[in-house]
């Protein structure tokens, strides 16, 4: 009996962490300062989008995730990169591209990022020819 007790009890623990941890990971994004929602169709690496004005005053993460992710070739696998933009050359932040469009979604994430004005670029898709669309794109910051 102690040892289903345990079980049980160890259950409960994984089961916790696990909504603690999607609640974490939905506040991320229910917190932030601004948002917008768009799509993308048929577009080319070197893509950017609108710009949006971070103040920062969260010191919140700043996130871009692809949602409903297709292709026109199954090796186009596309990354976001981060800029803020400035007089001169725009600040990159990096690339980050966690997924790609065989898993439908494609999400980066560049945490609390300084107060400025930002856009994100699809970068390295692989070859000059590929396009990418997504049905929801979210850009939190």
């Amino acid at each position: 009996m102690a040892f289903l007790s345990r079980r049980l009890l160890s259950r409960g623990v994984v089961t916790a962490a696990a909504v603690c941890a999607l609640g974490a990971s939905g506040a991320t994004l229910a917190h932030a300062e601004g948002q917008f929602t768009t799509r993308l169709e048929n577009v080319a690496a070197g893509f950017e989008s609108r710009t949006w004005k971070d103040a920062n005053s969260d010191h919140w993460r700043t996130a871009v995730e692809l949602s409903g992710c297709s292709a026109n070739s199954r090796a186009a696998v596309p990354s976001l990169g981060l800029y803020r933009e400035r007089t001169g050359p725009d600040t990159h932040y990096g690339t980050k591209g966690y997924g790609g469009c065989g898993s439908r979604k494609v999400r980066g994430d560049w945490g609390d990022v300084r107060s400025g004005k930002y856009h994100f670029t699809v970068k390295n898709m692989g070859a000059d020819f590929y396009r990418i669309s997504a049905r929801r794109v979210q850009v939190y910051w």
